[in-house]
């Protein structure tokens, strides 16, 4: 399945707000979390160490420092039978006791009892194997904890949100560039090909005049006359491939751009260069898995029309060098051959498609 630049660009954007978002703010809305519960095992403990540090009345020790304190905390005295005495009342909906392993284990520790009236305890042994209970709710820090995480969720949907919109804006605008850009030179091009068009149409429209009216009578005469009309025809035929190309890319885009494997594509075209010209040398220089983002059909097109060239420009026994290197995140592909090359003035930075290299081609 292939998916758009925009798309990619998109989902790891989101992705990455997301993850940034969540994990700075769920440890911000954990850790306030934990300084409340933490609030809660403080005023447990002050209320435990009252008790104990009053072994004779730890009942009425626990009672005073609540009520001094003004601590919202139930007070509870639980026999070893299991009667339960609340001795102060909470906002807490206290519905009993819980089962003794767990009391022994308030002894030692704060204890939370989940339900739907949650709350954490502790507890304090005292003579005659019977119990202080001291709990505290912890409905206010649950309820504060969904309402974090709830605004959490919402703050990040809607940063998420303006990323995306963002985006979607900027690929907007850069394929309006492109579009417009692509046009120019759609323009740039059909302006070159109708310049171009009319030097083959000439030649042909000359010769096949002559040749209507009988004007070249050698069988030379003729013969050269059918050649040039011939090449002018391959020059024609080439504008023609080269504008319905142009306008597949106008149509396409970046569509068909996907990962494609180009070592595997070049030693392929490189094999069957060689395979059809055996009177050249050939050295294949490729390393292998070299991935890039490209048009596999363009991308072929491309080292088909290189080979292609070299074949039509150069003599049959010109040497030809093919290679594709990694360099870094690049891909370095060379297609060389040992002929003449072009003039000079081919290489300027302002050459455009169409320009004429060979001043013969006009003739």
């Amino acid at each position: 399945m292939k998916y758009s630049a925009f798309t990619r660009t998109t989902v790891a954007t989101v992705g990455l707000l997301t993850a940034i978002t969540m994990g700075v703010g769920g440890f911000s809305v954990l850790h306030s979390q934990g300084a409340e519960v933490n609030k809660v095992d403080q005023s447990l403990e002050y209320v435990i160490e009252s008790a104990y540090e009053n072994p004779l009345q730890p009942v009425g020790a626990a009672l005073y420092a609540i009520e001094q304190s003004s601590l919202d905390i139930s007070l509870i005295f639980l026999t070893h039978e299991g009667e339960e005495t609340i001795v102060h009342e909470s906002s807490l909906r206290y519905r009993g006791a819980p089962d003794f392993p767990t009391i022994d284990l308030a002894t030692t520790r704060p204890v939370r009892i989940p339900g739907q009236s949650p709350y954490r305890f502790r507890a304090v042994l005292v003579e005659g194997g019977d119990y202080i209970l001291v709990a505290r709710s912890t409905d206010d820090i649950d309820a504060n904890f969904r309402s974090n995480f709830q605004s959490l969720a919402a703050f990040t949907f809607a940063l998420d949100s303006i990323a995306a919109l963002l985006l979607f804006f900027y690929f907007r605008r850069a394929n309006r560039r492109y579009e417009s850009a692509s046009l120019e030179r759609m323009q740039e091009f059909l302006g070159d090909a109708s310049h171009e068009l009319r030097t083959p149409l000439t030649v042909i429209k000359g010769y096949v005049e002559m040749l209507s009216k009988n004007q070249l009578t050698q069988e030379a005469d003729k013969k050269r006359a059918f050649d040039r009309v011939g090449t002018e025809i391959q020059r024609m035929e080439s504008l023609v491939q080269d504008l319905l190309l142009l306008a597949e890319l106008g149509e396409s885009g970046a569509r068909d751009i996907e990962e494609i494997d180009l070592s595997e594509i070049l030693t392929a075209h490189g094999t069957d260069f060689i395979t059809l010209n055996p009177t050249r040398k050939v050295t294949l220089s490729i390393s292998q898995s070299i991935v890039i983002e490209a048009s596999r059909d363009y991308m072929a097109r491309f080292i088909q029309n290189a080979l292609t060239n070299i074949v039509r420009h150069t003599d049959s026994d010109v040497a030809v060098n093919i290679s594709l290197t990694s360099r870094g995140k690049n891909a370095e592909l060379i297609i060389e051959d040992a002929g003449g090359g072009l003039p000079e003035s081919a290489y300027r930075e302002d050459i455009r498609s169409l320009n004429r290299f060979d001043e013969s081609r006009s003739r």
